[in-house]
């Protein structure tokens, strides 16, 4: 499922069935998420300007 999410450069497409993770950067409203892809193993960190619970509710919609 993908999300349309914000980074610190704008709009940003994010997988989320390649995401183990996410949680809210402490003290801001930033969510950091970690993304792994499959095949090599390698992951990545994103941090976007929506919520966990924005998130989520993102999520629920579907």
């Amino acid at each position: 499922m993908w999300l349309e999410l914000h980074d610190s450069n704008g709009l940003i497409f994010v997988n989320m069935d390649t995401v183990t993770h996410f949680q809210r950067v402490e003290g801001q409203r930033r969510t950091t998420l970690v993304t792994c892809a499959t095949k090599s193993g390698a992951c990545v960190t994103l941090q976007v300007q929506e919520s966990p619970k924005e998130i989520m509710a993102m999520i629920s919609e579907f």
